[in-house]
């Protein structure tokens, strides 16, 4: 009995320790979340990049209600003007819970005003031991840098060193005998072809579910074989580019009789900016394209696969069908300068640059490099969006700002068809969050103005039709082609374009050298890897024609993926399928994928065993053939109910994941959308896995202050942004699903 006393007694303080551990535990999270929600409040006023903007900054009017792990918190800041020098002094308290505050965390800093540029190259001089003021980043950490180094025993530049370790890895001598950049066999790493010779694959990065990374790579050729070098990943979910064109009116030293450009493009580099410049001039050019890879953020992007222009898997330059990105990169991503280096220096001999502000009239200060940036409340974000036309103008340079002006207008009128945009790149987000906007900026496009030419090319090593477009930097052709040549029209002004093909997920690319006098020049030749291809049938069982045409057939060759559109009329039973196919690998598989109102089987199906020289293969019959039923539909309904604050609903609508023809009614309420009422809806669902979604406008309540409304369905609950999607499950019958709108705790 003593004994059993003891052990009772340990164990009772064992239990207490254990719950005195997980209190504290939970009380060190929270003000762990307090301290970095206090250091991001001080980092985004710190982040104004306009003066005004930084004379405008001010204390909190209300404190702003956030949702953290465990627990809600309020957060109000003070800003105090000081002078001797002008700064703002800053203080930040963020307390818990919401309402008592009986705990908080304050913290304190002081804010000095410059500029995006100047900050920037602070960061440089303070990681080269100039300066002790470092700078902040610019590139709101929308990307990293990813290309690995190490050192390797004397050798060519050029050369490469097998991995002794990975058989699909070598290092490369690049520009230094010693130094070598890795790069793996492209085939191994599941990546699809992008553009000017570049590779990318989406990745997930963060550790939350969805591949909002984007590793960019780019590809080199030893002894046939294609390696890929990791080069810059971006970390929110899309890639933006900014694109134009570099033209030169500068002369060089030798009687200033001869036009040339032998700048470089810049954005300081990768690891500090976190954009990705392409700028290579053909041998002679006046003028040639470039293009700067920055990253966005697709953070509250809602997109699905009815808006395919805005949202695709595939597509880099879209975000992915989802609404996900890492959470750590700032509001619109990146946000910098691009411009140009090689054009000023101490001496006679250096240039100007010229942007529109030159143009109009004597400019005020004199830049080489453009600034963008997103302005929203004040506040310096990322653009989040793509630039198109973005030219430069060299000249040679002038002693005086008038006589800047003087020769960008008549270097400007000499080359001709083109406008210079500004030097400092402004987005303006009136309202609501900085969200991804897809649609390219052309604003300084100037349309067809310049020479029309043909130009025309040979391709090898392509069993079928690859993929060519043609660009000056402002306009991109898809041009005409077969198996073996391409012809591309383009008008243009540049002096340069680049030529890009794609094939069986090969990417090529070339420059051109253009001239006025030669209006139908020959291209560059755009050379593929060969691989036995392979010619495959098989049979699509079906009830009618409508069933076969549902059905969408893809070969999935490692990462590739080749569509499967031919087919056979259907005869009353059947339809045969055709598959082309280039590959090395020795198995592959069809993928079969239906619309909604059918069902297909099997949904995959393996050929192994291909025999590495091409030809024709016969899917097994009837064993393997994919068959297509069509599927039942239900009827899912319920009411939709509002809260007591809900009393300016506009619109609220239910759709249902189907194709067109197949959907939702809904049904107000007398009067309608109003507080303490509800309403009905029905929609007619396939069966199998679907769902509804119910969406409101506006997404805010007209009370004191504003509050997000919380939209919930059988424990689905969504505070914002004002959509809600409702998991059916499988639909296998007859469904009530009822909707209520009520207004949350959370700030608007």
């Amino acid at each position: 009995m003593i004994t059993t006393v003891v052990i009772a007694v340990g164990l009772l303080a064992v239990a207490s320790l254990q719950g005195n551990l997980i209190g504290s535990s939970r009380d060190n999270k929270t003000r762990a979340e307090a301290k970095a929600l206090a250091d991001a409040k001080i980092e985004q006023l710190r982040d104004t990049v306009v003066k005004t903007g930084f004379d405008a900054l001010a204390s909190s009017t209300a404190a702003e209600s956030i949702g953290g792990v465990t627990e809600t918190f309020s957060r109000t800041w003070t800003v105090t003007n000081q002078t001797s020098p002008a700064r703002k002094q800053v203080s930040v308290n963020v307390c818990w819970p919401a309402g008592a505050c009986s705990d908080n965390v304050a913290v304190q800093s002081v804010l000095v005003y410059d500029d995006v540029g100047n900050a920037a190259k602070n960061l440089k001089d303070a990681q080269s031991g100039l300066s002790l003021a470092g700078g902040p980043s610019t590139n709101a950490e929308s990307s990293d840098e990813i290309t690995e180094t190490k050192t390797l025993p004397d050798g060519e530049p050029g050369s490469y060193v097998q991995d002794p370790d990975n058989e699909n890895k070598i290092w490369i001598r690049e520009d230094s005998r010693t130094k070598g950049t890795g790069a793996y066999l492209c085939s191994t790493l599941g990546l699809s072809a992008f553009e000017n010779g570049l590779y990318t694959r989406r990745t997930n990065h963060d550790g939350v579910t969805g591949n909002e990374a984007i590793e960019l790579y780019e590809q080199v050729t030893f002894d046939s074989t294609n390696y890929c070098i990791p080069r810059i990943r971006f970390n929110g979910g899309v890639i933006i580019p900014i694109r134009g064109i570099v033209h030169s009116g500068a002369t060089s030293k030798q009687g200033n009789t001869t036009t040339y450009l032998d700048v470089d493009l810049f954005t300081f580099n990768a690891s500090e900016t976190g954009a990705y410049c392409i700028f290579k001039p053909a041998d002679g050019a006046k003028s040639a394209p470039y293009v700067c890879y920055v990253g966005g953020n697709c953070s509250g992007f809602v997109c699905t696969d009815t808006t395919p222009s805005t949202c695709d898997d595939a597509d880099v330059t879209k975000c992915p069908n989802g609404a996900y990105a890492s959470a750590k990169v700032g509001p619109g991503g990146w946000r910098g300068k691009v411009g140009l280096l090689g054009v000023a220096g101490s001496s006679n001999n250096f240039r100007n640059v010229c942007f529109q502000e030159e143009i109009a009239s004597s400019p005020a200060s004199l830049d080489t490099a453009r600034n963008y940036y997103a302005l929203r409340n004040n506040i310096n974000e990322g653009i989040n969006k793509p630039y198109s036309c973005h030219d430069f103008l060299i000249i040679n340079g002038q002693s005086t700002n008038p006589k800047i002006h003087d020769e960008c207008v008549k270097q400007a009128e000499a080359i001709g068809g083109f406008t210079l945009a500004s030097k400092n790149i402004q987005r303006t987000i009136s309202s609501g969050a900085n969200l991804y906007d897809p649609t390219i900026d052309t604003s300084f496009c100037t349309g067809t103005t310049g020479t029309a030419y043909s130009i025309t090319g040979e391709i090898t090593g392509a069993a079928s039709t690859p993929t060519v477009t043609v660009t000056d930097g402002s306009t991109t052709q898809t041009c005409t082609v077969t198996s073996s040549s391409y012809t591309c029209a383009i008008t243009t002004s540049a002096s340069s374009v680049n030529i890009s093909g794609i094939y069986n997920s090969q990417a090529q690319s070339c420059n051109l050298a253009l001239t006025t006098s030669v209006t139908s020049p020959t291209g560059c030749s755009l050379a593929f890897i060969t691989m036995p291809t392979y010619t495959i049938t098989g049979v699509i069982r079906a009830a009618s024609a409508a069933a076969v045409t549902a059905l969408s057939l893809e070969i999935q060759d490692g990462d590739k993926v080749i569509p499967c559109p031919d087919r056979t009329v259907f005869n009353g039973t059947s339809s045969t399928y055709t598959c082309t196919v280039a590959t090395n690998n020795t198995s592959i598989s069809i993928h079969a994928s239906v619309t909604g109102g059918y069902t297909v089987s099997p949904s995959n199906y393996t050929i192994s065993s291909l025999s590495g020289t091409g030809g024709s293969v016969v899917v097994p019959s009837p064993d393997n053939d994919f068959i297509v039923a069509a599927v039942s539909t239900y009827t899912v309904s319920g009411s939709i109910s509002l809260g007591n604050n809900v009393d300016n609903l506009t619109s609220v609508t239910v759709n249902a994941a189907n194709p067109a023809g197949v959907g939702c009614t809904i049904t107000p309420p007398s009067g309608g959308w109003k507080k303490n009422k509800s309403g009905t809806y029905s929609c007619s669902i396939y069966g199998g896995s679907n769902s509804i979604t119910l969406a409101i406008s506006p997404t805010c309540s007209n009370s004191n202050p504003a509050k997000r409304y919380s939209l919930s369905a059988s424990g689905a609950t969504q505070v914002q942004p004002g959509q809600l999607v409702i998991d059916l499950g499988t639909v296998n019958g007859p469904q009530t699903k009822d909707i209520s709108i009520t207004e949350s705790n959370t700030g608007c």
